[in-house]
């Protein structure tokens, strides 16, 4: 870039139903974990904001809840999570898993409203990113690509593989090109702004899921109570909250098993992102009707 090029700054929604690959796209294009990755149902439970900085300018990118109809009050705050991102982003990114259908009314109907929520008589522009090309034939891309071109007035449609990083150049360039003009809204070393508590918790929360099956990932959450240096080791002190005994048996596993197969990958998690020992003192906790809580769901959100 030039001297003379201005940079372009702003921010990007990241939107779709869950388990299409939007935390994967994420992380893969800022080159560094900023979101957990489950294969699990409703992994994302906030927005997660990450950053990515270039010589062209800077892309502030919304990680959001995927986005379903709400049956709690936790569901109706991380649909909140999309609708505010939806109105503050300059540019939205509606992915789709290539090997799922995705698309609805109820999804156009949100993309219609934030593409219509904005000043200048353009619109907010919206790019259809189809996701996991790595999964199929040339030709079933090119099908997909047709099944959804005429279903709404996208700006760009960008197949790519998030996982194998199939397209991620083409994608960032067209980002940047759709983009405000502006200087950088944060320094350039930043790649996100989560609190530490939050995202060690999202590091412990994650190998929850990777651990339990059925309902639990709906109805299990967890809280980071404690993190202390001590040192050569840090203490870190969390609860996962279930929300009836039973739950909490299944979680904790015959003689312990499980939880400590839990405590053992968060524990090596940790290690990883403090780069030191870490001692991982968790526990499960009951705590009814959860999902409908204002005091949980405050410690979660805000």
């Amino acid at each position: 870039m030039t001297r003379t090029e201005a940079r372009h700054s702003g921010y990007v929604a990241l939107v779709g139903r869950t388990n299409v690959g939007k935390s994967t796209f994420l992380n893969a294009l800022i080159g560094a974990k900023i979101a957990i990755v489950s294969a699990k149902p409703q992994t994302t439970r906030r927005k997660v904001l990450g950053i990515k900085t270039t010589e062209r300018g800077q892309a502030i990118f919304f990680d959001c809840p995927g986005i379903h109809k709400p049956h709690f009050r936790l569901n109706e705050r991380m649909m909140k999570e999309v609708r505010d991102a939806l109105h503050d982003a300059d540019l939205v990114l509606y992915f789709v898993d290539i090997g799922a259908p995705q698309a609805d009314e109820f999804i156009f109907a949100l993309l219609a409203e934030a593409a219509s929520a904005r000043d200048d008589t353009a619109g907010k522009p919206v790019f259809l990113v189809i996701n996991k090309i790595d999964t199929l034939s040339k030709g079933r891309i090119l099908e997909k690509i047709q099944e959804y071109k005429d279903a709404f007035p996208w700006k760009e449609i960008i197949p790519i593989s998030a996982l194998k990083g199939d397209n991620l150049d083409l994608i960032e360039d067209l980002i940047f090109r759709c983009l405000p003009a502006g200087e950088d809204f944060y320094p350039a070393e930043e790649t996100t702004l989560q609190g530490q508590a939050f995202y060690v918790g999202e590091l412990i929360r994650e190998k929850v899921l990777d651990r339990v099956e059925d309902e639990l990932p709906f109805t299990t959450t967890l809280k980071v109570e404690e993190i202390k240096d001590r040192g050569e080791v840090v203490y870190v002190r969390a609860e996962i909250f279930v929300e009836n005994p039973a739950q909490k048996k299944i979680v904790i596993g015959r003689q312990g098993g499980l939880i400590k197969r839990i405590g053992t990958d968060g524990r090596l998690a940790l290690e990883e992102y403090f780069a030191k020992k870490v001692f991982l003192d968790l526990h499960v906790k009951v705590v009814p009707n959860w999902r409908n809580s204002p005091q949980v769901l405050h410690e979660i959100f805000d």
